[in-house]
């Protein structure tokens, strides 16, 4: 691993640990679990490329669940079979089940709007720095402050053929690029 990996996984080690305790399993202990899930952040750190400027944390958090889940599928599937609602521990009287704790993918994450207005914020700020057409380009297609469109309804809009608002784009999104390197510092 490099410093820069290094200080990703050490500086996450925080989100890494509350991660963990919201699992629980009768095969890994907690510390069990932020070993497991450490894995993952720092699988997590080795494919990590922030000039595609998502937050590392949330790019980080798929690798530790898969980690942790995986440790835990894996104990588990070697000591016994355990149903989804079945209490947690077994023999308890709460209504914590495994089902507590598996991911709803179609469920909206905790933080996600306040990721979401982050990321809006340093959007709006490098958008700025386009000229007129590629701004109302990059605003329209990915729905910035406006409802999302196509590259055939953006064309329709601006009077341009779809191949010319695909050029546009993507002259946007390396103009985008390149002040994203400049503000990381790369």
């Amino acid at each position: 691993m490099t410093k820069e990996q290094e200080k990703l996984v050490t500086a996450n080690m925080g989100y890494l640990i509350t991660l963990a305790r919201q699992y629980k399993s009768d095969v890994l202990s907690t510390d069990d679990l932020i070993s497991e899930g450490s894995i993952g952040l720092m699988k997590a750190a080795t494919k990590y490329d922030p000039s595609r400027g998502k937050p590392f944390v949330t790019f980080a958090a798929p690798y530790i669940r898969r980690s942790i889940e995986a440790a835990i599928s894996r104990l588990e599937t070697e000591t016994d079979v355990r149903s989804t609602d079945e209490s947690l521990p077994i023999g308890s009287r709460n209504n914590y089940t495994l089902l507590n704790v598996l991911e709803d993918v179609n469920a909206p994450r905790a933080d996600a709007a306040t990721e979401e207005a982050s990321l809006s914020d340093d959007m709006v700020r490098f958008v700025n720095t386009l000229d007129e057409r590629q701004q109302a380009v990059i605003t329209r297609y990915y729905g910035i402050e406006a409802e999302r469109q196509t590259m055939a309804e953006i064309g329709e809009a601006l009077g341009l053929k779809r191949e010319r608002v695909r050029q546009v784009r993507d002259q946007a999104l390396r103009k985008l690029r390149r002040a994203a390197k400049v503000v990381s510092g790369e």
